[in-house]
Parts: structure tokens; sequence; C-alpha cells
């Protein structure tokens, strides 16, 4: 399907799709012509939709089950996780400082201006 589709396309669209089966037609039938190669693997593809064949799947069996489970992380790494388990990205791993310029748990940060009016 590379040949059919663009060069920066992650999909393709239905007619790049025909295009690929007229393509593909002559070489799994190349004892029929092109014509009829070609309605032959219609007919292969009538009425099905796309399959994962192959995929990859997660498995959580010894080290992996251990290192997986957030609840038994200790130290700054538990830290990295919510009750739930899901990361925290980079708030978990990084210290994020706040350079707005006001003191450290400041409660009224940009009332100023509000202040100043009055």
């Amino acid at each position: 399907f590379c040949a059919c589709r663009g060069k920066t396309a992650r999909v393709i669209n239905y007619e790049e799709f025909k295009k690929a089966l007229e393509e593909l037609a002559p070489k799994r039938f190349k004892d029929k012509s092109k014509e009829e190669a070609y309605e032959a693997i219609c007919q292969l593809v009538a009425g099905k939709e796309p399959i994962n064949v192959g995929v990859t799947k997660a498995k959580t069996v010894g080290a992996v089950e251990r290192l997986t489970d957030t609840s038994k992380y200790t130290g700054s790494h538990k830290e990295r996780f919510d009750e739930s388990g899901k990361g925290k990205g980079k708030s978990g791993r990084e210290n994020i400082v706040d350079t707005s310029g006001y003191v450290s748990a400041y409660k009224n940060a940009g009332t100023y201006d509000a202040k100043v009016k009055k």
C-alpha cells in the first residue's frame, strides 16, 4: 500500500485502496488476466473489514507485573503516579518551578492591578 499512498500520508482512502488492489491482483492470481485477477481479489475482500494479525498483546507476567504495579513503588517513584495508577507525566518526573515572580505559596497572585485601579 506504500506505493499507492502519498509520501507523508499514514492512511489511504478508498480510491488508493482500489489502485492497490489493481496492482496486487496480478501478483496474487498469476494464471488469470488482469481484469479477472482484479475481480477475484475484489471477491476476496468483499464484505470484510481490516483485522490486526500478529499484533503483540501486552503481557503482565513475572517482572513485568511487578514493574507495572504502582502500589509497590516507594520513595520519589510513587510521586510519578496518581491514585488510579496513571502516570502524571512531566509534573511527576520534575519539580516544576513557578517563575511568575511571586513568592512561593502566595495566594493573591495577579490581583495587584485590581487593587491599583481603585
